[in-house]
């Protein structure tokens, strides 16, 4: 290849080497998930969970950001009783990843995707793939595996993500004895009176297998009660 040849050859190569570029409603999206604070409500948060062979249980817990960072997850019942204090300091000493909050929208709704317009006051948003780091588990990055469909709300003032469903097919292991088949990851928005948005349920189901054994794990968070923070 010539010199000549290679300035003409280069911006295409550099063109096909480009990701697609987020439209502007998604910019939109970002922007306002970006100026979301993530511990600027404080809400209940109830978990029911149940796998395969055992009892379904119900946790209900209060977060309040204008609490000292130790003590803002309070544990309030567990399966409709009080907590005993051994599960009062389990909760107390747990470890927790960061509160669930619509600001984690920002981390991979500008990624590249297709569009499609449907009825009035929606749109939907189909992505091949998540940012590397979107959703790790143990060791095991997920992300480039999962496939999501986002429903943005146009109606209102401030468009926002309304429903997220993610889902990957694609199976690895995890502490070298389980198995994960299969993720779906379901989550629900609503708009406060201010205009911000905030989570409202989200379920999880992995399929797969433990020490050769078959099964599920399912779980369902929904959050109630939201007071402005600090």
């Amino acid at each position: 290849m010539t010199v000549k040849q290679a300035a003409v050859f280069t911006p295409l190569l550099l063109a096909f080497a480009l990701p697609a570029r987020a439209d502007a409603l998604q910019d939109q999206i970002v922007a306002a998930a970006r100026a979301t604070p993530r511990d600027g409500y404080g809400f209940r948060r109830t978990i029911v969970s149940d796998q395969t062979d055992s009892p379904r249980k119900t946790v209900v817990e209060r977060f309040d950001p204008r609490q000292p960072a130790a003590q803002r997850w309070a544990l309030v019942s567990v399966d409709g009783r009080a907590p005993n204090p051994k599960e009062l300091e389990q909760s107390r000493n747990a470890k927790r990843g960061p509160t669930a909050s619509y600001a984690d929208i920002a981390q991979w709704f500008g990624a590249p995707a297709t569009r499609i317009d449907g009825a009035a006051g929606t749109v939907t948003y189909r992505f091949a793939g998540l940012p590397k780091g979107t959703i790790k588990l143990g060791s095991h990055d997920a992300s480039p595996d999962v496939q999501v469909e986002a429903t943005v709300n146009t109606s209102t003032k401030t468009p926002f993500v309304e429903r997220v469903r993610m889902l990957s097919a694609k199976k690895f292991h995890m502490m070298l004895v389980a198995s994960v088949e299969s993720i779906v990851i379901v989550s629900q928005y609503r708009q406060l009176a201010d205009g911000r948005a905030v989570p409202v349920e989200t379920g999880s189901e992995f399929a797969g297998s433990m020490l050769g054994k078959r099964g599920k794990i399912r779980a369902v968070a929904t959050y109630s009660d939201f007071a402005p923070g600090p």
